[in-house]
């Protein structure tokens, strides 16, 4: 049965809900206007003026309603007169609407510097009257530095050099449209009398009657050069970029307070990056073209801004505080696996069980050893030969997380960063005599997950019935000590379990250099294909994604993969477990292209 079929969308299926129909009908009409004028002035010769004035306006609105009849008689012939059992209704509207009004203004003097300014005044029906409209102002300016009289002397070695800068803000409005509106949500309820459905309303939620728009300021500086008359290109750009006034949760309540915290402009992110692009083109007089674009970058975001009383928990990957490297992971650092001679044994050759802090664990040698009991999470499970031993960073005789915090993490320290780092592309081609060839690189020089799933946690979860030959070949067992796996252990579905803490051994390293493109082709003669009346054929072959090179210990997991996201679902797809996602395919592709 189709799962979506416009404008209707019928639901049928079992489980919590079992033999229902379900149909919604939704209306939804969006108006854009956009308006603008410019005018142009040149004076002298050496003064010209642009200047641009205009208007745009967005609205939208939804209405929906839905309907759903239980006791269906047959689930493959779903109508409601085919039900015979409680019938519920419901619907609503929303709607929302932005109007900007805005200008610039560019100046250019003597082909050699340049200025604009922009000004937008906008408003917006997603924050409370009185803090609707906002202005936005943003600046830029360039210096040709190539078209001074002191340069000539430098061309064509270095033809171009451009110096720019700009600052700017601009706001942000992509937010829920009720977040200032104490919504009261309705229901139906049997609480008061078990035989009897009351209608009723939930507190409305708490709201900061204060919110308005988030700010993201923008600050770039940057320099464009070309050398050998062009043929050689480099372009850099540092950037600055602060969203302040970031809508986030305020400060923690009491669970006596009956609700959840209310959002308002408490936060502030910056992030820093840098870009760098080289290009070069060159024609040689044998007729041989060559060509190359290459790009470098890098960025990381920190939150500068935020609720100081806000938990700074370090075992909670989403909670956000003053001071946190967006996507900073913290775990324990590994030492190495335990071996048989790190254990005390009693007269029958048998691990020794004491308890030490509450937990029960085997005796260990040495004196003032430490003991990771805390982080056993299953009742039968005791640390023994072939478990990961952790480092004990404190120094406490102990392996834990402290109080979870930031500053008290225990032995818990950021060991990785999710956040892609060093990425970067290259493009090769070339041509002569009718050949052409191309290819296409690129990759991300840093860049760390803890996996979830069966692909990336070893022991994930024996029912799953499968798992990489990474695993299955390499876990320890007695006559394999050098294992880097630890010995086989079902972690009934859970990613942070006894040997699998998030810890540095079994991080996901998800920087890779791959190939994404190879093309061949070959372009007839045109004195040939005229007489077909064609002016162009050029057949081809071409690979994708045929070479990847990466630090996975050959797990099948793609690199440039995001847990949770495919190109079926964007949110928490397959569970969020990691490498299970929509698969890059490789290809081989052999064509022609005909032009008459």
């Amino acid at each position: 049965m189709l799962a979506y079929e416009l404008p209707y969308r019928t639901y049928t299926g079992l489980g919590s809900n079992p033999d229902h129909i379900y149909r919604r009908s939704e209306n939804s009409k969006q108006g854009t206007f956009n308006m603008f004028t410019t005018y142009n002035l040149k004076l002298n010769d050496i003064h010209s003026f642009k200047v641009m004035a205009g208007i745009n306006r967005v609205t939208y609105k939804l209405q929906y309603n839905w309907s759903q009849k239980t006791e269906l008689f047959d689930i493959n012939n779903p109508q409601f007169d085919l039900a015979n059992g409680t019938q519920t209704a419901g619907g609503g509207t929303e709607w929302e609407s932005q109007l900007g009004y805005f200008g610039r203004i560019n100046y250019i003097l003597k082909d050699k510097y340049l200025f604009e300014a922009n000004l937008r005044y906008d408003g917006s029906s997603k924050f409370p009257k009185e803090l609707k409209w906002r202005t936005f102002p943003s600046f830029s300016a360039g210096w040709i530095v190539s078209n001074e009289s002191f340069m000539k002397g430098l061309n064509p070695t270095l033809s171009t050099l451009k110096l720019r800068g700009s600052w700017g803000t601009i706001g942000d409005q992509t937010v829920a449209n009720t977040l200032y509106v104490p919504t009261m949500t309705s229901m139906n309820t049997t609480w008061l009398n078990g035989d009897t459905r009351y209608q009723a309303y939930k507190t409305p939620n708490a709201v900061d009657a204060n919110i308005t728009w988030q700010d993201i300021e923008n600050l770039n500086i940057g320099a464009d050069f070309r050398f050998l008359n062009d043929k050689l290109g480099v372009t850099y750009d540092w950037y600055e970029r602060t969203t302040k006034n970031m809508i986030v949760p305020g400060l923690e309540v009491p669970y006596t307070f009956g609700g959840d915290e209310p959002e308002g402009n408490y936060g502030e992110l910056r992030t820093r990056g840098w870009e760098v692009a080289v290009d070069f083109n060159h024609r040689f007089k044998n007729g041989l073209g060559i060509n190359l674009m290459a790009t470098l970058s890098d960025a990381t975001s920190v939150i500068t801004g935020y609720p100081e009383a806000a938990a700074k928990t370090v075992t909670n990957a989403s909670a956000y505080y003053k001071g946190l490297e967006i996507g900073d992971i913290y775990g324990y650092r590994t030492d190495r696996l335990y071996q048989k001679d790190d254990f005390e044994y009693d007269s029958n050759g048998s691990l020794i069980p004491i308890t030490v802090d509450g937990y029960s664990v085997y005796k260990l040698k040495g004196e003032n050893p430490s003991y990771q009991g805390f982080l056993q999470n299953s009742s039968n499970f005791k640390f023994g030969p072939g478990d990961v031993k952790f480092t004990d960073l404190n120094g406490d005789g102990k392996i834990n997380n402290g109080s979870a915090v930031v500053g008290d993490s225990g032995d818990m320290e950021v060991i990785g960063n999710s956040t892609p780092r060093y990425q970067y592309g290259l493009r090769l081609g070339a041509d002569y005599k009718g050949i052409d060839f191309s290819v296409f690189f690129q990759g991300v020089g840093k860049r760390d997950i803890w996996g979830d799933g069966f692909l990336a946690i070893a022991g994930y979860n024996s029912s799953d019935g499968a798992m990489p030959q990474t695993f299955a070949g390499d876990f320890w067992k007695e006559d394999r000590t050098d294992a880097f796996y630890p010995r086989a252990y079902n972690n009934a579905g859970s990613a942070k379990n006894n040997n699998m803490q998030v810890q540095s051994r079994y991080m996901l390293d998800m920087s890779y250099f791959r190939v994404k493109n190879i093309t061949l082709g070959y372009s007839l003669p045109k004195d040939i294909i005229k007489k077909a009346y064609l002016s162009n054929a050029r057949i081809y072959m071409s690979v994708e994604n045929f070479f990847t090179f990466d630090n996975l210990k050959d797990l099948p997991i793609d690199p440039e993969s995001v847990s949770g996201y495919s190109m079926f679902n964007s949110s928490n797809y397959n569970s969020g477990r990691t490498g299970v996602g929509s698969p890059l395919f490789k290809s081989l592709s052999v064509g022609a292209q005909l032009t008459f």
